[in-house]
């Protein structure tokens, strides 16, 4: 039996990392243990691996405890935003602009890898989520093996002082008097009337609390501003996942045309479910937002049964379906 050292096999590309080394020691230790008509080289050699094996094990916790304590370093530094979803998922939540970031640590972080970074807002503008996402990558990528969450998040802090910024002078121009044309329509909308919002009781499962709201509108505005008041509720703007969808009506050159929009809010999938069952209900000038705080155990498909649910629930006990049925 012909055994090439660890370092015959680096040298000819065959092993080029833990992993590769990890596969190789197990095939010699079944070979050692297959070829044992050669006892003395085959013992010697598989207590040489399982000392390899040891020394594997212990790497792979040295990274798993590095990237623990990360998590509990930025946690305690940014304890009013980080949410800790499981020993590898922080969420990073920004309440006053709808904004999410989780950030879910590979195996291979932060040797090979950077974190897989989801960045969620069911009403903030696909080139604000963009430019965040592709500023946090930036980051990852120049600083590949480097424990990066501080620095990602610190950016993203950044990133939403400058958009607070950016309200702030909006803002003043509106009350100065010195707005555009697009001022003077955002003026409009902070006049918009909030329609009144029903909320079913909450549904338990594994830890994973759901919740669904529902209100009345005859516009997008109105959508989202049943959207903004749900958020300003602190308990809302902190959970995992704000999925909604609404049915409506707009005006165009003297013809009424259905206005549908859903997002899913990072549980994908979800969003599209929502507008399929206003659909089949045949429910028209309808904002439904369905919540869930993630528990830290995955549900599977049964996360959708509860969703579905409680919004068919909103729906009855609001009183929308009996209205809508009838006329």
């Amino acid at each position: 039996m012909d055994l090439l050292t660890i370092e015959d096999l680096m040298i000819e590309g065959k092993i080029k990392d833990i992993n590769d080394l990890e596969i190789y020691c197990h095939l010699i230790t079944t070979n050692a243990v297959v070829f044992a008509g050669i006892p003395a080289e085959a013992e010697e050699f598989a207590e040489k691996l399982i000392n390899i094996f040891h020394l594997i094990n212990f790497m792979k916790m040295l990274l798993s405890q590095e990237s623990e304590e990360e998590i509990t370093a930025v946690s305690s530094i940014f304890y009013d935003i980080i949410t800790v979803e499981s020993d590898r998922t922080i969420l990073c939540s920004f309440p006053s602009f709808n904004i999410d970031i989780r950030f879910t640590l590979t195996i291979e972080y932060p040797e090979k890898s950077s974190p897989i970074i989801e960045v969620c807002g069911p009403s903030v503008s696909a080139e604000i989520k963009h430019n965040l996402k592709e500023r946090l990558e930036n980051i990852c990528n120049d600083k590949l093996g480097d424990l990066i969450l501080y620095d990602c998040i610190t950016s993203a802090k950044e990133f939403i002082d400058v958009l607070k910024l950016e309200v702030k002078n909006e803002k003043e121009m509106i009350e100065n008097g010195n707005v555009s044309s697009d001022s003077n329509k955002n003026k409009e909308e902070l006049k918009i009337k909030v329609p009144e919002i029903y909320g079913t009781d909450t549904l338990t499962d594994r830890k994973s609390i759901f919740q669904a709201h529902v209100a009345r509108i005859n516009s997008k505005e109105e959508a989202m501003a049943v959207l903004e008041t749900l958020m300003s509720n602190s308990k809302i703007a902190r959970a995992t996942h704000r999925i909604y969808a609404y049915r409506t009506y707009v005006t165009k050159n003297d013809k009424k045309l259905p206005l549908n929009d859903c997002a899913d809010d990072g549980e994908t999938g979800a969003g599209i479910k929502l507008q399929h069952l206003l659909q089949i209900m045949k429910i028209d000038n309808v904002m439904l937002v369905v919540t869930r705080w993630y528990g830290g155990i995955h549900l599977g498909a049964d996360r959708f049964k509860h969703i579905q649910n409680k919004a068919r629930q909103a729906i009855k006990e609001s009183g929308i379906e009996k209205e809508q049925t009838t006329n």
